[in-house]
């Protein structure tokens, strides 16, 4: 997988993870301003991370636990969306972001999968997840099995289809709008959000502090590669 960018693929605009109110113009002169919004808690009962297509579930055999790891416990998780400025109602979903410590990131790495060695990689590639239901999601590695269990179709439940996307006019997940699943003990342990412009493949990062500490784990869609920043208004 890979990005026009050049040198080893770092997150575009890190800082807009975190803070609202910055803004961008995208290639096509359209201004857009980022906003977090908090999403809840993700209970991690191990600290094993899986980030996928939450409607490829199904087949819980196409995923594995990144090789980094957090400490088991319960994190906030916030979206990072921007807002485009002559369509205010038009939002997409930079980053899903799991807050591991509210301290400064001073270095990003990608996760990665076992085997996976980032000396293979070329100008602007990465190792991503692949998404073609138009979401991703993160969750504990421990409640694979569970979780392909309970999105699966079957006579006494209602599987991803009911669970993600409902039965209704508009989308479950779409925006700043994401699902939430519980876990076995009745834990929120599964957050389903829209993946920024759709399908594709995506990078996630980790950020660590100055102590080498993760900071953050970012399921990052890429919206913001090809946008310029703008000074703040008023300067």
């Amino acid at each position: 997988m890979s990005s026009q960018r050049s040198g080893t693929l770092r997150p575009a605009h890190p800082d807009a993870f975190f803070a609202g109110g910055i803004r961008f113009v995208g290639p096509d002169s359209q201004l857009v301003v980022t906003e977090i919004h908090d999403k809840g808690e993700l209970v991690l009962p191990t600290g094993g991370l899986i980030a996928g297509d939450p409607t490829g579930l199904t087949f819980p055999q196409d995923f594995t636990a990144f090789t980094q790891t957090v400490p088991a416990g319960r994190y906030p998780l916030r979206l990072s969306v921007v807002r485009f400025s002559d369509d205010p109602d038009h939002v997409r979903v930079c980053a899903a972001v799991l807050v591991v410590q509210d301290v400064p990131t001073v270095h990003w790495e990608q996760a990665l999968l076992p085997g996976q060695d980032l000396s293979e990689l070329g100008d602007g590639e990465f190792f991503g997840f692949g998404v073609d239901g138009g979401m991703g999601c993160l969750f504990d590695a421990s409640l694979l099995d569970h979780f392909a269990t309970v999105l699966d179709y079957r006579e006494d439940g209602p599987g991803w289809i009911g669970l993600l996307c409902g039965d209704g006019p508009e989308p479950l997940v779409a925006g700043t709008q994401t699902v939430t699943l519980i876990g076995p003990v009745g834990e929120p342990a599964l957050t389903a959000f829209e993946s920024g412009f759709g399908d594709g493949a995506y990078p996630v990062w980790f950020g660590r502090d100055d102590n080498g500490r993760i900071t953050a784990v970012v399921v990052d869609f890429l919206v913001l590669d090809e946008v310029e920043r703008l000074e703040p208004s008023g300067s």
